[in-house]
C-alpha cells in the first residue's frame, strides 16, 4: 500500500513539474490587470484574437511563438472559456519589443496521467508577419487554429475582424489609449513547403 501511494504520489510531482516547465516560458495571453499603454510607450503592443472550430480542446496547451530580438510565447488557456464566438475565440494583448517579427509556429502540449501519454510538438509551417512599432497598437487578425484537423485539413488560417476584436478589447482593458492602432487590410498568413499538421 505504502509503495503505491509513493508511486501515485511520485507520479503527481513529476506531471505537475512538467507542467510548471511548459508553462514558464509562456505570457498570458490577456492580462487580467488594468494595462497601462500610450503613445508614449517605449514598446507597442500586439493584439489580435484566436478562434478555435470547437469548445472542446483537442490538447492540453497552445503555446504561440512570438520572434523577434527575443523569442516569447503566448499561451491560450482552453479550460477557460473565450470572449467571443460562445467562448470558442480568445482575445490576446501582448506587450512587445519594437522590430519586425512574425508567429510561426504554435506549440502544443497533451498530459495525461501516464508519462507515456504527455507531448510537446510544434507545428510550423506558416508565418503570420508583422511590424512592432514604438508606442503603437498592431492588430494581427483573428487566428483561427483548427486543433481537430485531419489530412490535408488547414490547420492555421488568418481573418480580419478588426472592429469586432477591438470593441470588445477596449471593453476588457479601456486603461489603454486605443486611438493608435494600426490594421493592416492586406496582411496575409504565408504557408512554406512544410504546411502545417497536427
Amino acid at each position: 500500500m505504502e509503495n503505491k501511494l509513493f508511486k501515485i504520489i511520485t507520479l503527481s510531482i513529476v506531471l505537475f513539474s512538467t507542467l510548471i516547465l511548459v508553462q514558464s516560458c509562456a505570457v498570458a495571453s490577456l492580462p487580467t490587470e488594468p494595462m497601462n499603454f500610450s503613445n508614449s510607450s517605449e514598446k507597442g503592443l500586439l493584439v489580435g484574437s484566436v478562434t478555435f472550430p470547437t469548445n472542446k480542446p483537442n490538447f492540453n496547451g497552445y503555446f504561440f511563438r512570438l520572434t523577434n530580438n527575443t523569442s516569447q510565447e503566448f499561451q491560450i488557456i482552453r479550460n477557460e472559456d473565450g470572449q467571443l464566438d460562445e467562448g470558442r475565440t480568445y482575445l490576446f494583448i501582448i506587450e512587445r519589443p519594437v522590430g519586425v517579427s512574425e508567429i510561426p509556429s504554435v506549440r502544443l502540449f497533451h498530459n495525461s496521467i501516464f508519462i507515456a501519454g504527455q507531448y510537446d510538438v510544434r507545428t510550423g509551417g506558416f508565418s503570420i508577419p508583422y511590424e512592432i512599432k514604438k508606442g503603437e497598437i498592431t492588430y494581427i487578425g483573428n487566428i483561427t487554429f483548427n486543433d481537430y484537423a485531419k489530412k490535408g485539413d488547414t490547420v492555421v488560417g488568418l481573418n480580419n475582424k478588426f472592429e469586432r476584436d477591438i470593441e470588445e478589447l477596449k471593453k476588457l482593458q479601456p486603461s489603454i489609449d486605443w486611438t493608435n492602432v494600426s490594421n493592416d487590410k492586406n496582411r496575409k498568413i504565408e504557408y512554406n513547403d512544410k504546411k502545417a499538421r497536427l
